[in-house]
């Protein structure tokens, strides 16, 4: 077999293909490593297999995120938020109207009210989602931290603070899936397909170093190496390409 049977341009450049092609191609890739290749193209091939891994976890972080709630399934998390917050709120108001000569307690729910919720009242309510947790996360912890939250149970009744604590705690859920839900969706998966590339030129670059012209066993053992390439070339060209596919990936074998 001559030199000229395998030619070091086909493949100075990554195939186009998706990210799930990408994935598998650097993983068959990497298990058809002959045995006894250098240290150099072992490196190589499990650059390959980390980095299809990355890109694995991407995927799926994409696909788990596509089925998590949208803001639409927030709402009804959001108004029962908000609505425990206006319940104790207005429980503690309602007792201010009271003679503080015959109810002590009138006068602690001004003090309460003031201190918790100031001039603002509940206009933390119309802030975003993340900032009205924590908004909402630190008057919690102002009650339970300064004393409050005896008081509060006493004068509004225990269940009013407690269905708060319980809307707070579904609210949390509500936005941590929601913020993972949009890092995992503006994940750009291309960066992915191209670092693949990166690896694929890298690789087939080091296996091409390891051929010797006088020697034809080092031209079928790189042959073989790099045989998944042109099988996906094969596959891929006798179909359209699709999802997140990326022209050209990786660069060129002589910068390899």
């Amino acid at each position: 077999m001559s030199q000229s049977s395998l030619d070091p341009a086909l493949y100075a450049r990554a195939p186009i293909m998706t990210l799930e092609g990408g994935i598998t191609l650097c993983r068959v890739l990497a298990e058809a490593c002959p045995a006894g290749m250098p240290s150099s193209v072992e490196k190589a091939a499990k650059r390959l297999v980390e980095t299809a891994e990355a890109a694995q976890v991407a995927h799926t972080a994409r696909k788990k995120a596509l089925g998590k709630g949208t803001d639409e399934d927030s709402r009804p998390i959001d108004r029962a938020g908000d609505n425990s917050w206006s319940a104790l709120r207005g429980r503690l108001q309602s007792y201010t109207l009271l003679p503080e000569a015959t109810y002590p307690d009138a006068r602690r729910s001004n003090e309460i009210l003031a201190n918790l919720f100031g001039e603002g009242g509940l206009s933390f309510l119309t802030e975003s989602y993340p900032e009205q947790y924590a908004i909402a996360e630190s008057v919690l912890r102002r009650i339970d931290g300064e004393g409050f939250a005896t008081d509060i149970d006493r004068i509004a009744g225990k269940e009013f603070l407690d269905n708060v604590r319980t809307q707070h705690v579904a609210y949390g859920k509500m936005v941590a899936g929601l913020l993972q839900r949009e890092t995992a969706l503006t994940e750009d998966l291309g960066e992915h397909v191209r670092a693949m590339g990166e690896e694929l030129v890298d690789y087939a670059t080091k296996v091409l170093a390891t051929v010797e012209r006088d020697e034809p066993a080092t031209i079928t053992r790189a042959r073989t190496a790099l045989r998944p390439i042109d099988a996906f070339r094969e596959a891929t060209q006798k179909r359209p390409s699709g999802g997140n596919a990326v022209q050209e990936a990786g660069g060129s074998a002589a910068n390899g």
